[in-house]
């Protein structure tokens, strides 16, 4: 598990070692995992959950969930006092993950693309061992900024 801020986002990377494999399409289910999950953080990181939050689920099956939560912001804090409630997206995505350099393994099993001076990869097919990709992982990157990516970026052949 990674956590991150960026501005006022939190962003939490789950892979499949992390997450053991839990079903996600489950609303419910979902939910309280992560309540749980925060209540972890909160006493791990010092952070404090309360109120109202928006949270997307990117789900890659290869690498697992990355979660993007934002604090919403409304008028009636009191409301919620010390509870959580989550407004909960789940989005199908493919991850792309960003490396410096490509190995014999990577051009089997990846599409290799190139941005500027940057090389992206992204698994052809379903992988059944993600750790091996991990350990040469610079950057996960999901959502828009992944299509975005992919628009841009030039295929290049091995």
């Amino acid at each position: 598990m990674k956590l991150t801020v960026q501005n006022d986002k939190i962003i939490l990377f789950l892979n499949k070692i992390y997450t053991g494999y839990l079903n996600f399409d489950n609303k419910e289910s979902a939910e309280k995992y992560l309540k749980k999950l925060f209540l972890k953080l909160q006493n791990i990181y010092n952070l404090e959950f309360r109120g109202y939050y928006n949270m997307t689920l990117f789900d890659d099956k290869n690498y697992g969930i990355v979660v993007t939560i934002e604090k919403e912001d409304l008028e009636y804090l009191e409301y919620f006092g010390s509870q959580i409630e989550f407004n909960t997206k789940l989005v199908e995505d493919k991850f792309l993950y960003e490396v410096s350099n490509i190995d014999s393994f990577m051009q089997e099993n990846f599409n290799i693309y190139k941005l500027k001076d940057k090389i992206f990869i992204k698994a052809k097919n379903d992988l059944t061992n993600i750790q091996t990709v991990l350990e040469h992982i610079q950057k996960i990157i999901y959502g828009k900024e992944a299509l975005r990516i992919l628009k841009k970026a030039k295929k290049v052949r091995c």
